[in-house]
């Protein structure tokens, strides 16, 4: 069923943009509405314990639709892992598939209120918000932003934002509508997902010019791993970005219970970023991850990043500690993003 909807949107998608290039003369005002981008990177990995690899990690295409009316939409389609080299295997295609990540649409209730309905990042921290590579510092992913609560769900969701003093405070309050259905490579599939985030801007008061960059963010979650006898997991987890001078701090922290009391997993990444000068940018992160079926984590990244274009970026960083994860593992990574 969800390759039959893939297929479909697929159709839709491309019907509409060559609809807009048909159309260029006379254009309708609403097939103007419509936007098509997109974002991919590579990477080469030369793991401690594995072998070294060339991937194209994914081929992503963002469609948009925004007239300035009340209702808005988005999607996001994604090629992952299109192409990779090994010294086994050589060039293939074994690990791809297609992954609808985003479906919905926004309507603008209110200056306050606006409601989501359809396929959405879940709303927890910051890095699962923008982990798009374009938009990140480093190639590798923060352990604890992808092991402890699902990444996408399909639901509802009111958002909006509420002037308190000097502040700023975001809302962003969710639910699970329809189990998903599709489980990437060794992703466990979620259900009755539920919870809420808010984020405080300019928590220190600063301009207006840096108003966003100086956030707290509290986040909630309860949610049950979809197979038979699964507890009921209660998540509750702090984020943070801060900008001072030439620095950039981030971090978030997750801790995570049964609905016994008993232990769930917990874990926290600290990170900060460093403005060398002529667009380079030295890269710290610190990280720990605690899961209760397998050895603990703790890691530290050191990297350089190049924004070669305002849409561009090349990455280098060395990945040490603890801890054995396939898709994240140990040792060198150079990486270069685009979006277009």
């Amino acid at each position: 069923m969800l390759s039959t909807f893939i297929r479909v949107t697929l159709s839709v998608i491309s019907l509409c943009v060559l609809c807009k290039s048909v159309m260029a003369d006379e254009v309708d005002p609403f097939w103007q509405g419509f936007h098509v981008g997109g974002y991919s990177s590579i990477d080469a990995r030369l793991p401690r314990t594995e072998t070294a690899t060339l991937k194209l990690n994914e081929v992503s295409m963002i469609v948009t639709w925004d007239k300035g009316t009340r209702l808005k939409f988005f999607s996001e389609l994604e090629l992952e892992n299109p192409m990779v080299y090994d010294h086994h295997d050589g060039f293939n295609t074994k690990q791809s598939y297609v992954d609808l990540e985003r479906f919905y649409f926004d309507y603008n209730l209110n200056e306050k209120t606006n409601i989501r309905l359809g396929r959405f990042l879940t709303p927890v921290g910051r890095w699962n918000q923008l982990h798009a590579p374009p938009l990140v510092w480093t190639a590798s992913r923060p352990l604890v932003t992808s092991r402890l609560f699902p990444s996408g769900l399909n639901g509802a969701m009111l958002f909006g934002s509420l002037p308190i003093k000097h502040m700023d405070m975001e809302y962003q309050i969710y639910a699970e509508a329809l189990k998903d259905q599709h489980q990437d490579g060794d992703e466990i599939i979620h259900r009755q997902v539920k919870g809420a985030r808010l984020a405080f801007n300019n928590i220190l008061g600063l301009s207006s010019n840096n108003a966003g960059l100086n956030t707290l963010g509290l986040n909630v979650m309860s949610y049950q791993k979809d197979f038979s006898g699964s507890s009921t997991y209660h998540l509750y987890g702090l984020d943070f970005l801060l900008e001072l001078n030439r620095w950039e701090f981030s971090g978030e922290v997750y801790e995570r219970k049964t609905s016994g009391g008993g232990d769930g997993g917990s874990g926290a990444y600290l990170q900060g970023a460093y403005a060398l000068g002529h667009e380079w940018y030295s890269i710290v992160r610190l990280e720990t991850l605690h899961e209760v079926d397998r050895k603990n984590a703790d890691r530290w990244v050191l990297g350089m990043t190049k924004r070669v274009k305002p849409n561009q970026l090349l990455k280098f960083e060395f990945i040490g500690g603890s801890g054995e994860y396939e898709d994240v593992p140990r040792g060198f990574v150079t990486s270069f993003a685009v979006m277009f």
